[in-house]
């Protein structure tokens, strides 16, 4: 079976923060956009990462989003597809990652 996509977005205002926050979210997920990634995990593994993106933003100022990822027939994702070949072996993110 299959784990549960998770979407999870954020906005972080400190550069030095934000570069945090995405080197994490890359190394752990999928990148749908430049701050909106796609992460596979059971809820705990969902717990944990956003536990860890809590803890490296400020939760004064900056955002975080998460949303359970469940694409349907009429899901697209339009524009320019990373230059970085992710692989993956998940079929539901056939039309959003290469």
């Amino acid at each position: 079976m299959a784990k549960p996509l998770w979407l999870i977005s954020y906005d972080v205002s400190c550069p030095k923060r934000l570069r945090s926050v995405y080197r994490y979210c890359a190394a752990h997920g999928w990148a749908l956009q430049k701050s909106v990634f796609v992460f596979s995990g059971q809820l705990k593994e969902k717990e944990t990462i956003c536990q860890t993106l809590l803890e490296l933003i400020d939760q004064e100022n900056d955002r975080l989003l998460c949303l359970p990822f469940i694409p349907s027939e009429n899901s697209f994702h339009i524009g320019k597809r990373d230059e970085w070949l992710i692989v993956h072996s998940d079929t539901r993110l056939e039309d959003y990652i290469l």
